[in-house]
């Protein structure tokens, strides 16, 4: 009788041992914080590389990346009213048209302000999300040299690999030429153009190496044929024109020309899906993980009953011996 409870007692704190190793297990994983994903999200970095020393690239970024991998424009940059999940060549182009403009009359808040420095400068410890680097203009021989806006979206896929440090080449600065007249159009695509406002606001965007401005907002509609010229400007300045306030059920895309811009205003017929150069065919990472520990902990509840069931039955077999 005496060894059986000696073997009784050993198998017990053997149970015992095993039921607070799971315990702590399951106290780990409920305290643990995010999941290994969702740290890397906060893991990203972007580096642009520029023979332009000392030259300065402020970066913003622009729009959210949710679970289910779409982007959504930010609060700062919610106004600007474009599309932000065609991620092709050309979608990428009039993202950078179109943000840069509008940082230059929002003056939204930026990641922050770097230079070149050795070839280089670098952003760190980005989130998710799509971004915008947009370079200071430079004043050289009496000219403006303007950088092309860099765009990029966190994490990237190369060869079906999901990147997250992205190393970019600054086109060299172009001269733009100064013009003391600019043209803007409007461009509507909305089949019959039933809810399509009677007139939009338009501003011209006057900038140089100091910083930018509104210079001027005028309304265009029917009257105007959609519509105007601005003449006699002064010289010095780089000129850009931007829609104000994009209509309800709308997106705008732009092209930049030397001395004119046409925005086209475009309603969507449907709801917008990521291009395969966003998604890469990678499976999405965005599953629950709240799940996960409140299951382990159902099972080791279960575990327990069954421990002290087990205890009380082997118990009452000892006692009848």
């Amino acid at each position: 009788m005496k060894k059986m409870g000696t073997v009784q007692r050993k198998k017990m704190s053997e149970r015992v041992l095993t039921l607070l190793l799971a315990f702590l297990c399951t106290a780990a994983l409920l305290f643990s914080g995010k999941p290994v994903e969702a740290e890397e999200a906060g893991q990203n970095s972007i580096r642009l590389k520029s023979e332009e020393e000392g030259a300065a690239f402020t970066l913003y970024k622009a729009a959210d990346k949710q679970d289910d991998g779409t982007f959504v424009l930010t609060k700062d940059f919610a106004a600007a009213g474009t599309e932000v999940n065609d991620l092709t060549t050309d979608g990428l182009a009039n993202l950078g048209a179109v943000l840069s403009a509008y940082i230059e009359k929002n003056h939204p808040q930026p990641v922050s302000t770097m230079k070149i420095t050795d070839g280089t400068c670098q952003w760190t410890g980005l989130q998710d999300g799509l971004y915008l680097a947009v370079g200071s203009l430079i004043s050289r021989d009496g000219k403006l040299l303007e950088f092309s806006p860099v765009v990029a979206y966190l994490p990237y896929t190369d060869n079906g690999t999901k990147m997250r440090d992205l190393d970019s080449e600054v086109k060299p600065p172009a001269a733009v030429p100064e013009n003391t007249q600019y043209s803007v159009y409007k461009v509507w695509k909305d089949e019959t153009g039933a809810g399509r406002p009677d007139s939009v606001e338009v501003s011209l965007i006057q900038q140089d190496a100091s910083g930018s401005t509104v210079y001027d907002t005028r309304v265009l509609d029917k009257n105007n044929n959609w519509t105007y010229t601005w003449k006699n400007l002064p010289s010095g300045y780089i000129y850009k024109a931007i829609e104000n306030k994009v209509p309800q059920g709308y997106t705008q895309t732009v092209i930049r020309g030397r001395a004119k811009t046409i925005i086209t205003n475009t309603r969507p017929s449907g709801k917008n899906t990521l291009t395969a150069v966003a998604s890469g065919k990678l499976p999405q990472t965005g599953q629950l993980w709240w799940p996960v520990p409140v299951l382990v902990a159902a099972g080791l509840l279960c575990l327990l009953v069954g421990f002290w069931k087990k205890t009380g039955n082997e118990k009452k077999t000892g006692d009848r011996h």
